[in-house]
């Protein structure tokens, strides 16, 4: 039977790689309404604060940077929440041969560069962009910039190693094997690497908003002179 362009954007939003039977798709709807409820909520909430921040500070820039900070965990909680129950439930294990288990990770591998040259290059992007858009000066200077070029290749590598080790231990050569104390140990393990992901995620949103600072404060010592 054909998959429906619906089934394949969930295949590929929830990284399942096998068929979307029966099981995987209850327990992918339970997952999506988890997020909706939680999502539905903080927005709420979020709109609730912002307005009664806005109504009694008139601070413009407060309130975005609250509700930027805000939006940005729970997109870390919401992707950490996905990874956490799919690798309980085992949504996107792929049992494969003994012998195709080489061949399947060689592919995910290169897949994980590819992806990781494309995050890489959109970071480059937006990094530039963000320093281009408070001055809109000189944008040569801004493409050489040994710190952007740095960021998107670390931003790139770490992804690319990411997504890699994400997608090759998704590989179950054998569907028998199911230990409940490795199940254990995998669960801490991608909690762990999920904690990584927040903690680089907040780092990267820090230092973005220090630049901004930076540059509003540079800004109002131009217009004061």
């Amino acid at each position: 039977m054909k998959e429906t362009i619906s089934t394949k954007i969930i295949k590929w939003f929830y990284g399942i790689h096998g068929p979307l039977d029966e099981y995987r798709r209850n327990e992918l709807n339970r997952i999506g309404n988890n997020i909706a409820i939680f999502l539905l909520s903080i927005n709420l909430l979020l709109s609730f604060i912002a307005s009664l921040l806005m109504l009694s500070t008139n601070n413009s820039e407060l309130t975005l940077d609250i509700v930027v900070s805000v939006l940005l965990l729970t997109v870390f909680a919401s992707l950490g929440y996905i990874l956490y129950e799919t690798k309980r439930h085992h949504l996107t294990e792929i049992d494969v041969e003994a012998k195709q288990e080489g061949k399947i990770k060689q592919k995910f591998i290169k897949r994980a560069i590819g992806l990781g040259l494309y995050f890489a290059i959109v970071m480059y992007g937006l990094t530039i962009l963000i320093d281009w858009l408070p001055n809109r000066g000189a944008l040569i200077p801004l493409l050489t910039k040994s710190s952007t070029i740095t960021k998107a290749i670390v931003s790139g590598i770490t992804y690319g190693i990411l997504i890699g080790t994400w997608e090759t231990h998704q590989i179950k050569s054998d569907p028998n094997d199911k230990k409940v104390t490795q199940n254990h140990l995998h669960q801490k393990y991608w909690l762990i690497l999920f904690i990584i992901i927040i903690i680089t995620g907040l780092l990267l949103m820090v230092d973005y908003r220090m630049k901004l600072a930076t540059q509003l404060v540079v800004n109002k010592k131009r217009h004061s002179a």
